[in-house]
């Protein structure tokens, strides 16, 4: 198989120089080539996967999460299989895909392994997502950039972020939520999760019953107070959280008395009072 590396020069804290050592021997693991380092904006970054897809068998999104989220956005994943390279802080992808080891050996595993049917969520017929959610993200994911671009690293930022988020900055609305025709009401939404595999950054296990390829939505709601909220972080980070109400469906609606912004893919979204969130079954093709 034919495979191209693309990653983000403007994701991360690494230089040009250093993603491009860093990729290197795992570029040629796979007999590849580094793609996207001379590009200058999202848009050149989605153009040239979409040239890359079209000329490559297997499409390597090396970085973050938000860089994997950035190509299959740009692609049609279900087309075009792709695979991933971790270079990013959180990397939920890399745990839910069960990685091990550094890039060569992750490289290695990608060579030699094969092609997986996975889902996404369509969010508003706007992006492709593997993990999205409504509530106190969308802040916690706005402060974190912040603190980022003033230097913070790691782990810091966020937890820097969730605290202030909690006790400040974000304000609990009320929640109409829809699943497969069934609905029921919140009255202080904290957050709404609606994932396809179990993990957020940093190997938070946040919806331990999440699969990532048996065409449902997995759903966890969140409307707890500070105690429950300080043991579900816990767990989350050990056992796998604890807390929440929890569904399936393969249709979501949320409708909200106020607006409130989206996080998709650790990335921050649109603000709005209404969301419609839908499995697509099969729609990813992973080499791993």
């Amino acid at each position: 198989m034919r495979y191209a590396i693309i990653t983000n020069p403007a994701s991360g804290r690494m230089t040009v120089d250093r993603k491009r050592s860093e990729l290197a021997k795992a570029a040629q693991i796979l007999d590849a080539q580094i793609h996207g380092l001379d590009t200058g904006s999202a848009r050149e970054l989605a153009q040239c996967a979409q040239e890359l897809a079209a000329r490559y068998d297997i499409l390597v999104a090396a970085g973050g999460d938000g860089t994997f989220s950035d190509i299959i956005n740009a692609i049609d994943p279900a087309q075009t299989p792709v695979a991933y390279l971790p270079l990013g802080t959180g990397n939920a992808m890399g745990y839910a895909l069960k990685y091990k080891g550094g890039l060569i050996d992750i490289a290695r595993r990608i060579r030699d392994g094969r092609i997986h049917n996975y889902d996404l969520i369509n969010c508003d017929y706007k992006k492709r997502a593997f993990t999205v959610s409504v509530g106190i993200e969308g802040t916690v994911i706005r402060l974190r950039d912040r603190y980022v671009a003033h230097g913070a690293v790691g782990l810091k930022p966020y937890l820097r972020a969730v605290l202030r988020s909690y006790l400040k900055e974000y304000k609990h609305a009320a929640a109409r939520i829809t699943i497969d025709g069934e609905m029921f009401e919140v009255k202080n939404l904290l957050s709404l999760m609606i994932v396809k595999h179990p993990y957020y950054g940093y190997g938070m296990n946040v919806v331990p019953r999440a699969r990532f390829h048996d065409g449902r939505l997995h759903i966890c709601c969140l409307d707890s107070g500070p105690f429950k909220s300080l043991i579900g972080g816990i767990t989350a980070f050990t056992i796998g959280n604890r807390i929440g109400r929890y569904f399936t469906g393969t249709r979501l609606t949320v409708k909200l008395d106020r607006p409130l912004a989206l996080q998709y893919n650790g990335n921050s979204g649109w603000e709005a009072d209404a969301f419609t969130f839908k499995v697509l079954a099969g729609a990813l093709r992973i080499k791993c």
